[in-house]
């Protein structure tokens, strides 16, 4: 088969922003640069619109679309026709970019959902080209990526690359066929040489146990629940601190010990790497994932993981082998977070495990090649 020679990676923000589907991006784009092919990146959006993030220069060509005046006339219908009449929203929206007449790739690859209307107008234009379109949605069940609009788009490309099996079989519940779905896990997207000793130097923790959270702070991710678990964990280990790192409000919990917690507020990439290095255990207890791209940084640096009750975590972290299986019951979660502060033994063979697993699984290499693969077989049928 064929390898393509150029990537179109669309997305409605370009993937200049620090953040999850943009780190995808990025490393999607340089692993297929390595194999020599070629990427490009099409946005509707130069800057993300939380602008608290940072950024990184993209080292590939970024083309920013423009809208079309059809598009320009319709923007304020496709919120409630996305919602009323999908079908229509979809036609609509693939009318509604210019596209740049100069480039003509192998393959298109949206990064999105149905609800960015983004990836109808690349739709489109792959069809023109004749060539495959793929969509990366990173679907949370009952979430995102799952209404009748993101399906009008998952319908209409090649490929849909799904990062666990679960999210393949809730796509498959809603209709989409199977045969359209690829699953494609996710390597560690953090720096690979963090520093433990300099943020527990900075911090002021010297070798206290340490309890990693990095998400959101809301109650998907389990953060109210663990909040509460700490509070039972501070009786048996009263030295332990809980670092907490990611979006939301700041940490001023009045129940907990000021010495039991550091916030590290909205991290960059340098000071998550070193939070990676210098935790005993990463705890996460998320009620919805797509994949959980955490556990995997936290493996790849050696540490044992606590996941929650999303299905695709706990398909990705194996109970008692990778990790542990917690729930968002704060007592359940403390009793988690016990067993690995009172056995560091386990916790380590734990974490040999992960990493032993991300090292043969998880791999930036993997990772292209299912692209790769995907694209040459779509096209090799036609």
């Amino acid at each position: 088969m064929t390898t393509p020679t150029t990537i179109a990676l669309a997305s409605q923000i370009a993937p200049t922003y620090i953040g999850g589907l943009a780190e995808y991006q990025r490393h999607l784009a340089r692993g297929l640069r390595v194999r020599g092919v070629e990427a490009c990146s099409l946005c509707e959006y130069e800057r993300h619109p939380d602008d608290r993030l940072g950024y990184e220069t993209l080292p590939w060509p970024l083309h920013i679309l423009k809208e079309s005046l059809p598009g320009q006339m319709t923007q304020s219908w496709l919120p409630r026709l996305s919602t009323r009449a999908p079908q229509w929203a979809a036609w609509l929206a693939g009318r509604r970019l210019i596209m740049p007449r100069a480039l003509s790739p192998s393959a298109i690859h949206v990064t999105g959902t149905g609800w960015d209307h983004t990836g109808f107008a690349m739709v489109r234009w792959a069809h023109k080209l004749g060539v495959p379109l793929s969509v990366w949605p990173a679907v949370h069940p009952g979430q995102w990526g799952d209404a009748p609009i993101d399906l009008e788009l998952y319908r209409r490309a090649d490929v849909v690359f799904c990062q666990s099996g679960s999210e393949q079989d809730h796509l498959a519940r809603l209709g989409l066929p199977p045969e359209k779905t690829r699953i494609c896990g996710l390597p560690p997207f953090c720096l690979p040489d963090g520093d433990g000793a300099r943020l527990r130097d900075q911090l002021g923790i010297g070798r206290r146990p340490t309890v990693l959270f990095l998400g959101r702070r809301d109650a998907g991710k389990g953060y109210p629940a663990l909040l509460e678990a700490w509070k039972l964990v501070l009786p048996r280990h009263p030295e332990a601190v809980l670092l907490v790192a990611g979006p939301g409000e700041p940490l001023r919990e009045k129940t907990l010990p000021a010495e039991s917690y550091r916030d590290l507020g909205l991290v960059d990439e340098r000071t998550k790497a070193d939070a990676y290095a210098a935790c005993d255990v990463f705890c996460l207890p998320s009620a919805h994932e797509s994949f959980g791209i955490v556990y995997v940084e936290a493996w790849s640096y050696g540490k044992p993981v606590i996941c929650g009750t999303a299905p695709a975590s706990r398909e990705l972290v194996e109970d008692g082998k990778t990790g542990l299986w917690a729930a968002q019951d704060p007592s359940v979660l403390a009793e988690k977070i016990h067993n690995l502060l009172d056995a560091p033994a386990l916790a380590a063979n734990l974490g040999a495990e992960g990493s032993r697993l991300q090292r043969e699984r998880y791999t930036t290499e993997a990772m292209v090649a299912a692209h790769l693969r995907a694209w040459q077989q779509v096209a090799a049928s036609r």
